[in-house]
């Protein structure tokens, strides 16, 4: 049985609404389903208007793609350009965004790696060009030395006795400087010629090491190690310092009958440098003649026998401290040691003997 609102209640329905209301079964009967007419509001769209039945689709089936563009590409490994669009990363809002960021990243980190192994390359290949100049000394205009071995060979390095001091010794006479006349006396007369030959030792480490030939100094050494100092600078220069047993003949004589005097434990260094002008001979171009006992003692530029000048500055010293037994002399007969000389008193180790050479700045 249907209820019937009171007239004037705000419960009062629609008469469409009112045909909506369920029906309260009596007696356990059901009720019949009340049919929709032809023109109802929900009503298929297709039957409302007799368009037919709309078409059937299977949910187990996707609707066909839109096309079968860039999506199925498939890389090297069967990899499909798909699976990075249905990436449960890139499919998140704002994953195409962070993609093209990581992108643009790795594509700045590249630029940055191949910029800087340009700018590293070019700074390498700048570096090399200044140690290869470096490792070339030029000469005193300019020029680069054409030895390409250089300092390797067989040098004349003429000099010029430039000081000498005897402070060592309580007689003057028993120490003595090659030529026996320094520069201030006469520059010509003052020259002084040292023959060496520079090796590049394979057993010494691949380093340079000087040896001398016959000289009219009585000072012998062989392989003395080169060492570089001031390496690219205008002072750069191959040095060496070696100990030496320095004989000399006295002059004048200080006793009745020859003697010798020895030094023994003399510093003898010297500097051969690169880059430095030599002033010294002013003609280096005169006809070398022998000065002294020796065949390889030379003058004018120094060069003979087989002997190139160094064309550069060189310095050479020989020297020694005072002390018990400095020098040692010994009276010589037919070249054979005697008795030894008493009469020298030791001076002071600060007191010091000295021969010093050079080619520049006289």
């Amino acid at each position: 049985m249907y209820s019937k609102p009171r007239l004037g209640s705000r419960t009062s329905l629609h008469p469409v609404e009112e045909a909506r209301l369920s029906v309260i079964p009596e007696d356990g009967e059901t009720p019949p389903i009340p049919r929709v007419p032809q023109r109802a509001h929900n009503r298929p769209f297709s039957r409302r208007w007799n368009l037919g039945d709309p078409p059937s689709h299977s949910y187990e089936k996707s609707p066909p793609p839109y096309s079968n563009g860039v999506w199925h590409i498939t890389g090297p490994k069967g990899e499909k350009l798909s699976d990075v669009r249905n990436n449960k990363y890139i499919a998140r809002r704002g994953g195409w965004l962070r993609l093209c960021t990581i992108a643009l990243v790795v594509l700045l980190l590249l630029v940055g790696l191949v910029a800087g192994l340009v700018v590293g390359l070019q700074r390498k290949s700048h570096h090399t060009s200044r140690q290869d100049d470096q490792s070339s000394p030029s000469t005193s205009n300019g020029t680069t030395n054409a030895n390409s071995s250089f300092p390797v060979g067989s040098y004349a390095l003429a000099t010029f006795l430039d000081t000498t001091s005897t402070n060592c010794t309580s007689n003057p006479a028993t120490w003595l400087c090659y030529p026996y006349k320094t520069y201030s006396t006469s520059p010509s007369a003052a020259m002084a010629t040292f023959n060496w030959i520079i090796t590049n030792s394979s057993s010494m480490g691949g380093n340079y090491t000087i040896s001398s030939t016959d000289n009219p100094f009585a000072i012998n050494f062989t392989n003395a190690s080169l060492a570089l100092v001031d390496a690219g600078s205008s002072t750069e220069r191959y040095t060496f310092s070696i100990p030496i047993n320095k004989s000399v003949v006295p002059s004048p004589a200080i006793t009745s009958e020859m003697a010798t005097c020895y030094f023994n434990n003399t510093n003898f260094e010297a500097s051969l440098y690169t880059r430095l002008a030599k002033s010294y001979p002013e003609n280096s171009s005169s006809v070398s003649t022998s000065s002294s006992p020796s065949s390889n003692a030379t003058v004018g530029d120094g060069s003979a026998g087989g002997f190139e000048a160094w064309p550069y500055a060189v310095e050479v010293t020989q020297s020694i401290g005072g002390g018990t037994g400095v020098p040692d002399c010994y009276i010589t007969v037919n070249g054979n040691i005697g008795e030894r000389i008493s009469s020298l008193n030791p001076e002071a180790s600060a007191d010091l003997c000295s021969c010093e050479y050079k080619n520049w700045s006289p």
